[in-house]
């Protein structure tokens, strides 16, 4: 068997709100090339099944969060066995998160974590899609094998990124704690990841070995559409890692990444602008990218004690 694995993140460049990064692993038989795995992304809503999608084609700021969570709720079902009721049971697994860390901050606490799932989708509807994506995924010889999820929260950005000096290396961090993720929990297995090019950033080695300095690393190519990477960890298969532009939209377990970590940040930015909104009548809600963060903090500034928790609450970078 051959796990084929994508990483992407939700929430690189706002001020407010957490970083997360997903990663989605795919099982494929001997018989299947990934070539029938990224066909997924080519599937419609009308098919019956789950939308695998970059996330930007799924959803819309100020939307329904419907597409991307049933998306989310069904492959968990599909990879675990059963549906998370609640946002802590879908962080459950969560790496380097622990809820203490959510309950810490006032605009999260238990409202977060107590937040009943699915929040749009109706459960007929995401259990019957989710069965027909089972359907399918079978007939293509397709297995969700886990989805992981790496959350950087507010002040835990913070941190990274002033001791780093950047929050390229927070970005890569997260990444990295994934790919240790995924080499820890398939090492019999043949392993291919890839990721979704870090804005403009082509060279990787030094940061990948940097990171894993027990993996002898091999640079295959670093080009402007792929940067391409093996690294030999003692006792198992060489890993292929590569980080491609757009890897989103044209390989499925990048696209289905991008979806789990918008959603799962989707969460978290309902969780902070319902607290706001008890604080501060019709303030509007947020999706913390730069200008508009400007303005939601000024709406709330009048209200809420903003020098306290600035640190907590904005981000640095």
């Amino acid at each position: 068997m051959t796990i084929i694995a994508g990483i992407d993140e939700a929430g690189y460049g706002p001020t407010l709100g957490p970083l997360v990064v997903a990663a989605s692993a795919w099982r494929l038989d001997d018989k299947r090339s990934e070539r029938t795995l990224n066909r997924l992304v080519q599937l419609k809503q009308d098919d019956g099944g789950l939308p695998i999608r970059d996330s930007k084609q799924l959803y819309n700021s100020g939307g329904t969060i419907a597409r991307i969570e049933a998306t989310t709720l069904g492959h968990a079902i599909l990879a675990r066995g059963s549906l998370p009721l609640r946002v802590e049971a879908l962080l459950e697994h969560a790496l380097d998160f622990h809820p203490g860390e959510a309950r810490a901050l006032p605009w999260y606490g238990k409202r977060l974590l107590d937040l009943s799932l699915p929040r749009k989708t109706g459960l007929d509807e995401l259990l019957e899609r989710t069965a027909r994506q089972g359907e399918l995924l079978t007939e293509r010889g397709l297995q969700v094998a886990d989805l992981f999820v790496e959350v950087v929260p507010e002040p835990r950005f913070n941190r990274l990124t002033t001791a780093a000096g950047s929050k390229a290396w927070t970005l890569f961090y997260a990444h990295g704690r994934l790919i240790e993720k995924l080499v820890a929990t398939y090492p019999d297995e043949e392993l291919v990841i890839h990721a979704d090019r870090h804005g403009g950033r082509i060279h990787y080695a030094p940061m990948l070995q940097t990171f894993f300095p027990l993996a002898p690393l091999t640079t295959l190519h670093e080009k402007r559409i792929e940067s391409a990477y093996e690294l030999d960890w003692p006792g198992r298969d060489t890993v292929h890692i590569d980080f491609r532009i757009k890897a989103d939209q044209a390989r499925t377990p990048v696209a289905l990444a991008s979806v789990v970590a918008k959603t799962v940040r989707e969460l978290f930015m309902e969780s902070l602008n319902g607290w706001f909104a008890e604080q501060v009548a019709d303030v509007r809600p947020t999706a913390g990218y730069p200008v508009d963060a400007r303005r939601f903090l000024a709406e709330v500034g009048k209200s809420v004690d903003l020098d306290t928790h600035r640190d907590q609450l904005v981000r640095c970078r």
